[in-house]
């Protein structure tokens, strides 16, 4: 039975201007060489780091991403550190803010929540986007909102190892398209969307168009296509948020139907 929405399908425009503002650039970041002084000489300490997306639930504090962005499916890595940068308007100024905690963190459902202490420059704020666990039928319209992976000309990190600046092109990228097809794996139930995302925008939202927004799944990977040519990236997909339902309830995300 096709289940159907109340109210009308958003105008895209003002539904990527909307999410956007909730969307924010997850930026991890390790030492790998200490700074050393030879012969007078300093030798500037080294870094390699990784981008992800991840969006608000909660007012200025909790983000839900894809735990893969963490350490690349990995366990996350204690000595690594992760910065949260927001664009606001997609302008040219990016504002940051530190993870200072990960109270959830579920490689069995390649998600995670991180909370993050206050943004460095006063004033700036994150507010929340609304999450669903209603059930979306195929054929719904869908927007997505990430932050592909810039590359990096300069990184600034002070001698305590926080960040202090960077230069980078950092922008959000939006996409739409529909639920193309679901269905559980196990316990849990995955989308799949003809909607395509780069490197660095794993973690970001997967938003219904329907009046009143929300998301309902992250944009997380693919499913793994055989062809004449060797195995190829196939439908891209997200399982649904309810799987972590009831942490976000205790969170304080703001969930509507």
């Amino acid at each position: 039975m096709l289940h159907i929405f109340p109210g009308e399908t958003l105008a895209l425009g003002p539904a990527i201007v909307s999410v956007r503002e909730s969307v924010v650039a997850l930026f991890r970041y390790r030492q790998t060489r200490p700074q050393t002084v030879k012969k007078g000489k300093v030798r500037s300490a080294q870094y390699s780091g990784g981008w992800g997306t991840a969006f608000c639930v909660v007012k200025d504090r909790f983000l839900v991403t894809a735990f893969h962005v963490l350490n690349g499916g990995q366990p996350r890595d204690t000595v690594d550190r992760f910065v949260v940068f927001v664009v606001p308007a997609n302008g040219n100024t990016a504002f940051h803010a530190p993870v200072i905690s990960f109270p959830i963190e579920r490689p069995d459902l390649d998600l995670a929540v991180l909370e993050i202490g206050s943004f460095v420059t006063p004033g700036i704020h994150l507010p929340a986007l609304p999450v669903t666990f209603s059930p979306m039928p195929d054929g719904a319209s869908v927007l997505t909102v990430g932050f592909p992976a810039p590359e990096i000309v300069g990184l600034n990190i002070d001698p305590q190892g926080s960040y202090v600046g960077g230069q980078f092109f950092l922008k959000s990228h939006a996409n739409e398209g529909i639920v193309s097809a679901q269905y559980p794996l196990g316990s849990l139930l995955v989308y799949e969307l003809n909607v395509g995302w780069h490197h660095g925008e794993s973690g970001g939202p997967v938003v219904r168009l329907d009046h009143p927004l929300a998301a309902f799944t992250v944009m997380q990977q693919y499913r793994n296509i055989a062809s004449p040519h060797g195995i190829v990236a196939g439908p891209h997909r997200g399982c649904t948020l309810s799987a972590i339902q009831q942490d976000l309830i205790r969170l304080g995300a703001t969930i509507i139907k």
